[in-house]
């Protein structure tokens, strides 16, 4: 007979241990290679590497970046924890009946996410000799290395793996304890966010970009890769506070029933949502700072050579980031119609259209996001362009990024509701009005 947690974490669904497997796979590969960059500092290096990271003072912001990488697959594994939770709620509770504590389901939910992500864990390994392979044995003979190859994450790896799997099993908990309290009776009205804790770590970046602390000394390498980890945090952490402000604004001059349906869902939970999209900001920072970066370094105030490869790189990863927080948006918006798959096969048993929901999940992300986004591409290119003193030339290439950045992410969440409208179609069906 097997344990009642086997039992509980088996029961879990394939498809989401496997995204959950997909995303700590990915995650571990990257901090693995961020730990191979940091131990460069105490070893001879033996191999042609990328200018900013074979230069101490650049590396400590390449570590950054590949950091930050990380953040869009971390916020698509909250969302994938969060596939079906309707069914997970009826588990629950069964198990309740039976004489399960809150405690006990946060304890298998935990259990339930943290399996899969231990193995998720252990494949990024092989993830990682794969990046070595292409970005490190096959660049270095070209541009340079992105990924060492004659250092490794040495005991850090072990640490990284505890800190993946950890992490997973913090989410999980969470999404547990979520759980339980909805067994229990459900959350009172939720108090909307409030943007203080955002703010405050945006001032911090100002004061430790703009030099307010004095000499640093041996730390002055430290201001620039600080500074930019507080923007990103702090325009994320503003994520729920804007969302819900936008939402509210256009709810009131809402002249459509989808655009009613999105607004509305969205100031009833922003959090949610806002956690899936908290990345864009951070996306559209950097989609602004290479605006400014890239013709400043062609204009020959730079080895163009040494960093127009590396702004190639990091203007794709910007791309694949953006791709996945729009997929984790999607999914977020998925998971919340099927949570109320009666309320919305209801609408459209009465007469609204099943597209108006569809379009609804649209608008729901697009409202989410392009505020995000638009602060986050003038905040990164207007503040990277006067920082430097970028001239009349590279600002007005940052104008031009400002509704290219916006349109890209239209585009971006635009296909991906679109691409899950056959499951949302499903739930809305007339069916789904049976009694279970």
């Amino acid at each position: 007979m097997r344990p009642l947690w086997v039992v509980v974490a088996a029961r879990g669904g394939r498809g989401r241990g496997a995204l959950v497997a997909g995303c700590t796979a990915m995650v571990t590969a990257l901090l693995l290679v961020a730990a191979s960059v940091v131990r460069l500092g105490g070893a001879r290096i033996t191999e042609r590497l990328l200018a900013p990271i074979a230069d101490p003072g650049t590396r400590g912001g390449a570590v950054v970046a590949i950091v930050l990488t990380t953040v869009p697959l971390l916020l698509l594994l909250d969302q994938a924890v969060r596939l079906g939770s309707a069914g997970r709620h009826r588990r629950f509770v069964a198990l309740a009946v039976a004489g399960a504590t809150g405690r006990d389901l946060r304890r298998w939910s935990a259990v339930e996410v943290a399996l899969p992500a231990a193995l998720g864990a252990l494949l990024g390994v092989p993830v990682w000799l794969l990046l070595r392979r292409l970005l490190g044995v096959g660049l270095a003979a070209r541009t340079g290395a992105l990924v060492p190859v004659s250092v490794g994450p040495g005991p850090w790896a072990v640490a990284v793996l505890l800190v993946v799997v950890g992490y997973a099993a913090w989410v999980g908990r969470r999404a547990g304890s979520r759980a339980a309290q909805a067994v229990a009776g459900g959350r009172g009205p939720q108090r909307p966010p409030r943007p203080w804790l955002a703010l405050g770590l945006l001032a911090l970046a100002l004061v430790v970009g703009g030099g307010y602390l004095g000499d640093l000394g041996g730390l002055r390498d430290l201001v620039g890769p600080l500074t930019v980890l507080l923007l990103a945090l702090g325009i994320a952490a503003l994520s729920p506070w804007l969302a819900y402000v936008a939402a509210d604004r256009t709810a009131r001059r809402a002249r459509s029933a989808a655009m009613l349906l999105a607004t509305r869902r969205l100031t009833a939970d922003p959090r949610q949502a806002a956690r899936a999209a908290a990345a864009v900001g951070a996306v559209a920072m950097t989609a602004g700072v290479l605006s400014a970066f890239v013709p400043q370094v062609s204009s020959g105030s730079y080895e163009a050579e040494d960093y127009l490869v590396p702004a190639l790189v990091v203007g794709v990863l910007a791309l694949v980031a953006l791709l996945t927080i729009a997929g984790s948006l999607a999914v977020h918006s998925t998971e919340t119609v099927l949570e109320r798959r009666r309320e919305m096969a209801a609408l459209v048993a009465t007469g609204i259209p099943a597209r108006v929901v569809s379009d609804s999940q649209r608008l729901e992300g697009l409202v989410a996001t392009l505020p995000l986004a638009l602060l986050g591409v003038l905040l990164g290119g207007y503040g990277y362009g006067l920082l430097v003193h970028v001239g009349t030339g590279g600002l007005l290439w940052v104008t031009v990024a400002v509704p290219l950045t916006l349109a890209v992410v239209y585009v971006a969440v635009a296909g991906s509701t679109r691409l899950l409208r056959p499951w949302l179609l499903e739930a809305v069906d007339g069916a789904s009005l049976r009694t279970e």
